[in-house]
Formats: C-alpha cells, sequence, structure tokens
C-alpha cells in the first residue's frame, strides 16, 4: 500500500513542475506552451532578437549566393542552354537559382532600366507626347501608361501561353506541363538581359528603338526554336513551322489581352 502511495506521488511531481511554469502564446499559431519551442508548430516561443553580426551574414548570405547561383546559372544558360535545361529538370538544381526567381530578377533590372530612362517615349518629341495626351480619351490615357509602367510584366503571360501552344504542337514528348514551364521560363529570363542591353542602347542610339524591337522578336523565335529542335527533338523543317506558328499565337494572344485590357478601362473611365 505504501509502495503504490509513494509511485502515485512521484507521478504528481512533474506534472505539478509543469503548471508552476509560466506559458507563454505562441506568436506564430497563438498555442500557450512554455519552453524555448512551441508543441504545437514548432516555432519560437521566446523573442529572438536580430543581431548586427545576423543582418551582415544575411546581407553576406545573399551576395554570396547571387554570385555562386545566379552566375552559375547565367553562364549555363548562354554556353548549352539545352544541355542546362535537361540536367536541371532531372535534378541537379543545388547550384542554380529557381527559374522564376531568375526571371522575375531579370525582369525587375529590365523594368528599372525601361522606367528609368522613359523608354516609352524617348523616340517622340515632348509636343507630340502633349498633343497626343490632349486627344486621348482618359481610359486610353490610362492604358498608355499601363503600358508604358508595366508593359514588361505582360511577358509574364508568354510563359503559359507558350505551355499551352507547346502542349497542343507537342502532345507525345516526355516531359510534362511543369517542365516546360521550368524550361520557357529560363530562357525568357536570360531573354530579359537581352532587353535590358538593347534598352542601354537605345538610350545612347534613339533610332535604335525599333531596331531592338525586331530583335527580342527575332530572339523570341530563336528560343522558341531550340525548345522545339533541341529540347523537344523535332525534326527540323517541323521545329521551324512549329516555331513560327508559336510566335504567330503568342503575339494574337498578347494583341488579345491588351484589347480586353482596353475595353476595360474604357467602359470603367466612360
Amino acid at each position: 500500500m505504501d509502495q503504490s502511495i509513494k509511485s502515485f506521488s512521484l507521478q504528481q511531481v512533474p506534472m505539478t513542475g509543469r503548471q508552476t511554469q509560466q506559458l507563454t502564446t505562441c506568436r506564430s499559431c497563438g498555442f500557450n506552451d512554455d519552453g524555448q519551442f512551441c508543441s504545437n508548430c514548432g516555432g519560437q516561443l521566446h523573442r529572438q532578437r536580430i543581431s548586427v553580426s545576423a543582418l551582415l551574414e544575411s546581407i553576406v548570405d545573399f551576395f554570396s549566393n547571387f554570385e555562386t547561383k545566379y552566375v552559375s546559372t547565367f553562364k549555363a544558360l548562354l554556353i548549352n542552354p539545352v544541355d542546362f535545361l535537361d540536367r536541371y529538370i532531372k535534378g541537379a538544381r543545388d547550384s542554380y537559382y529557381i527559374p522564376f526567381k531568375y526571371f522575375f530578377l531579370n525582369l525587375s533590372i529590365n523594368f528599372f532600366v525601361y522606367t528609368r530612362f522613359n523608354l516609352a517615349t524617348i523616340t517622340e518629341e515632348p509636343m507630340e507626347v502633349e498633343v497626343d495626351q490632349l486627344l486621348q480619351l482618359k481610359s486610353d490615357v490610362m492604358f498608355d501608361q499601363i503600358i508604358n509602367n508595366y508593359g514588361s510584366f505582360f511577358a509574364l503571360l508568354i510563359i503559359p501561353m507558350y505551355v499551352f501552344f507547346a502542349r497542343l504542337l507537342f502532345p507525345l514528348v516526355k516531359y510534362n506541363i511543369a517542365e516546360v514551364a521550368t524550361a520557357i521560363t529560363f530562357l525568357l529570363g536570360q531573354l530579359m538581359l537581352l532587353e535590358v542591353i538593347l534598352n542601354l542602347v537605345t538610350v545612347a542610339i534613339p533610332d535604335f528603338y525599333a531596331t531592338s524591337k525586331c530583335v527580342v522578336m527575332c530572339a523570341e523565335l530563336a528560343i522558341f526554336f531550340v525548345l522545339s529542335y533541341k529540347f523537344f527533338k523535332d525534326k527540323l523543317f517541323h521545329a521551324v513551322w512549329k516555331s513560327l506558328l508559336i510566335l504567330i499565337g503568342i503575339y494574337f494572344s498578347m494583341q488579345f489581352v491588351l484589347v480586353v485590357t482596353q475595353n476595360i478601362l474604357h467602359f470603367i473611365y466612360e
């Protein structure tokens, strides 16, 4: 009998000790718990101050990743893009940027250059711009502002459009939708860097603006051809006409999106 009472008392000791400890509300999930970590979500229960050393470490980590992963991705896409895409899809990913991160970073650089130097109006005289804006309806002015300020982000639509047309024209390829999207995203990210160079040349030589647009279109066609011929391993003749068809399909799809956007603005402002 005494042994059972002693055993019962020992069992109550840790519970009593736990009850006397102060509970802390987890900032992540709201669960009340004690100790260092939340038993519900695993988050830190106590405030962790950000030190100067931790801040410096995060900055160093960003630039070290930029120097290694970004540069490695750029070099691989520049030297042998198809081989890089094949290796990345098969699992060699630790040394490279993820596709959308690479695309968005280069898109942001291109967007900064485009807006910083106001390339939308670089080939027009200031007086012509003012007269055009006076003659335009409010919705048209708003549409022009959207295109001028955010036109680069319409390039995002090329990714799902390309995947759609590629699945129609290459139904028997071994790559799934996500892998095709990965391939086109990487190559469009590389294209953004080409546009940065072309935009900087346009800043120095405004008459180069029209030529730069033709170069970008030719580069897009080259990307579609490389994917068709090398990545999807189609025959040369089929790769040519399918690439042209994809380019035409994306072009008219983008025009449709822009027309719909303008009609919506007409409806809102008129």
